[in-house]
C-alpha cells in the first residue's frame, strides 16, 4: 500500500520492531523468564508511543515543506492556517516591544518593521503565492505529548478537530500513552501481554494512516 508522506511509511516499516520486541517476549514466556519477558513488553510499548509521536512531528514537517512546493494562492489554502502564521509571526517579533525603546529609532529599525509587517502583508493577500514565512508549529510543547497536545497541533491547519469523524475511538490514545507515561516514571506494566501491544500497534496504525489521508487532502 501507498502512502502520501515518507514519514507514513517509515512508521509502517518501522513497526517491525515491535513484532520482533513481542516475540522475544513470547520467547523468554516459553522459557518462564517472566522478568524479561516483562521487560521486551515495555520496551514494545515505549518504542511504539514514541515513534508515533515522532511520526506526528515529521509529517507535519514533511506536509509543511510540500505545501511551500505546491506552490497555491493564499486563498487555496486555509484561512485559518494563514491567520495562525500571522500570530506565530507576531508574537515571535512583538512589533511594540521593538518599538519601546525610542533612543533606537533608526532608518534601520524602520527597515525591521517594514520587512515584517511585509511578510504579514504577503500572507493577508490572497492572489499571492504562499509565502516561505507561512509556518506552525510542528513539534508538541515541551513535556506534553497527550491526545489534547496532538489535535492542537493539527487544528493550526484548518481549525478543526481531526478526529471529530473518524470511526475509531480516539480517545483510546490516551490510554496508550499512558501506559508509556507509567512505564518511563514508574516502571509500571498493568500486566501488558503481548496480545495487548499487537492490539496498540494495530490501533495507531490506524491512526497514523488517517492522518496521512487527512493532510493530503490540503495538498490536492
Amino acid at each position: 500500500m501507498s502512502y502520501n508522506f515518507t514519514a507514513t511509511e517509515d512508521y509502517i516499516l518501522s513497526q517491525k520492531n515491535v513484532i520482533t520486541l513481542v516475540n522475544f517476549a513470547k520467547n523468554q514466556d516459553t522459557l518462564n523468564r517472566q522478568d524479561n519477558r516483562n521487560l521486551f513488553l515495555k520496551l514494545s510499548v515505549v518504542f511504539l508511543v514514541t515513534r508515533f509521536q515522532v511520526y506526528v512531528e515529521n509529517v507535519l514537517k514533511e506536509f509543511d515543506y510540500k505545501l511551500k512546493q505546491s506552490r497555491k494562492l493564499n486563498k487555496e489554502i486555509p484561512l485559518h492556517y494563514r491567520l495562525n502564521s500571522i500570530k506565530i509571526e507576531t508574537e515571535k517579533k512583538q512589533l511594540h516591544k521593538l518599538l519601546e525603546d525610542p533612543t533606537k529609532y533608526t532608518n534601520n529599525k524602520l527597515n525591521e518593521i517594514y520587512q515584517i509587517i511585509t511578510v504579514i502583508n504577503d500572507l493577508c493577500n490572497g492572489e499571492n503565492c504562499i509565502h516561505a514565512d507561512c509556518k506552525f508549529d510542528t513539534k508538541f510543547p515541551l513535556g506534553a505529548t497527550g491526545l489534547n497536545e496532538l489535535k492542537k497541533l493539527f487544528k493550526q491547519i484548518d481549525g478543526n478537530d481531526i478526529f471529530a469523524n473518524v470511526k475509531f475511538d480516539i480517545e483510546k490514545l490516551n490510554e496508550i500513552l499512558r501506559r508509556r507515561h507509567d512505564i518511563i516514571h514508574e516502571d509500571k506494566n498493568q500486566q501488558i501481554t503481548e496480545v495487548t501491544v499487537i492490539q496498540y500497534k494495530k490501533f495507531i496504525t490506524t491512526v497514523v494512516k488517517h492522518i496521512d489521508r487527512y493532510l493530503n487532502k490540503f495538498l490536492n
